[in-house]
């Protein structure tokens, strides 16, 4: 039988604030929508990573 550890696991939220200086300018004609997109894509992407990061950091916890 695992030992349980007596760790009270809260929710863990990641917050990442990138100011506009790091953003690389837009090419002329680019489509702002298309920008709007892509970049919410990849915020939800980088979010859908550390949240499966940090489910498979719980279950190697609990196999210990």
């Amino acid at each position: 039988m695992a030992r349980q550890r007596d760790t009270i696991v809260a929710r863990l939220q990641l917050v990442l604030d990138v100011s506009d200086a790091n953003v690389t300018p837009l090419r002329t004609g680019a489509d702002p929508r298309l920008v709007s997109l892509v970049r919410l894509l990849a915020r939800q992407a980088a979010r859908d990573f550390v949240n499966a990061e940090v489910e498979a950091a719980r279950r190697r916890d609990l196999q210990d």
